[in-house]
């Protein structure tokens, strides 16, 4: 099944990370615990992960995520089945996670991630995109 063509702009991120968290409530001590946030932010986390996840699906492109959206994707991730169910009716696929390893490659996409995301969304969070560095285990395949 292609992938749908989901604007960025047309997608209520944050609806469905309440969505998700809904059905997964694990996520919420999960992610909280691997990006040393409050409980309370988890939800806008996830937003940031589905508006980062929305960004490959619509531009086709290989991204990489900064580190604590990396790190609250994992948490999503391991819930295989909600996350595989998520992937396949939002985005008409399964978006994976490749750990690249290669430094310069990282760097690169992860800059090509932020423009993208400033053209759609504005200035990533600092909460959730940190000091602005990619996530240490790479990009995911667009």
């Amino acid at each position: 099944m292609a992938a749908p063509k989901l604007h960025p702009r047309r997608v209520a991120h944050e609806r469905l990370a309440d969505e998700v968290l809904q059905a997964q409530p694990v996520l919420y001590a999960k992610i909280a615990r691997a990006c040393g946030i409050r409980e309370s932010e988890v939800s806008q986390a996830l937003a940031e992960v589905i508006r980062f996840l929305n960004l490959i699906a619509f531009s086709g492109r290989t991204l990489a995520p900064a580190q604590n959206l990396d790190l609250a994707w994992h948490e999503f991730i391991l819930c295989t089945r909600a996350y595989m169910r998520f992937c396949r009716r939002h985005f008409g696929r399964i978006i994976h996670h490749t750990p690249e390893g290669n430094r310069r490659v990282n760097n690169a996409r992860f800059q090509e991630t932020v423009a993208l995301y400033k053209e759609h969304f504005g200035s990533p969070d600092p909460r959730f995109w940190g000091a602005r560095k990619p996530a240490e285990c790479g990009s995911c395949e667009g």
